[in-house]
């Protein structure tokens, strides 16, 4: 039998949930007109409040990630590297932890991977997910000057590439997103075994 039978098989007998990651088409959505963003208790590690509103006038890119969301901790080190190449352009990245134990899972994972550009934020009050309408980890949000949701990118992508510096541009620059603009997935790592 094979592994993929054996789990389908679990899964209809109830006895493992499917991954909501299974269930949720993942890419680039772009909306039709843009959309508010919910405010929420945005926090950095200081414990002082870094809303939505510190990105108002600069479009921005808003990472949801958590230190158990393993696609989400892989792309880390991509957007730590974007920030310094795409803000000097008028975009701001902010990385928003969701994790239950607040800051300290943000920062020692910042610290385990070498992160050094991204500040560290944290979901206060860890409504992020729902109250953004985010079903899966990773999903990045792509606010436009206003502070509106424009698109949003659900699942990893490869933050540092060409194709995400484009997007970024466009977003910058006020012009059309469309799905092809997508970032591609990271690339897969391999260990020596």
């Amino acid at each position: 039998m094979r592994r993929r039978d054996l789990l389908l098989g679990l899964a209809a007998a109830g006895l493992i949930r499917p991954s909501a990651a299974a269930k949720v088409e993942q890419g680039l959505f772009v909306h039709d007109r843009p959309r508010p963003v919910a405010a929420l208790d945005i926090r950095d590690n200081q414990g002082q409040t870094a809303g939505f509103d510190s990105l108002a006038g600069q479009p921005a890119l808003v990472n949801l990630w958590a230190s158990w969301c393993l696609p989400c901790v892989a792309e880390l080190p991509a957007l730590d590297r974007l920030k310094p190449l795409i803000e000097p352009e008028g975009a701001r990245i902010m990385a928003l932890c969701l994790d239950r134990s607040g800051a300290i899972g943000a920062v020692n994972t910042y610290a385990r991977l070498g992160i050094r550009n991204l500040a560290v934020h944290v979901d206060h009050h860890r409504r992020a997910g729902e109250v953004l309408g985010a079903p899966v980890l990773p999903t990045t949000l792509l606010l436009d000057r206003s502070g509106h949701e424009v698109a949003r990118f659900v699942g990893p992508a490869q933050w540092d590439g060409p194709e995400a510096m484009a997007l970024m541009r466009a977003l910058i620059k006020g012009q059309p997103l469309s799905p092809a603009m997508a970032p591609p997935p990271p690339a897969k790592t391999t260990t020596a075994p």
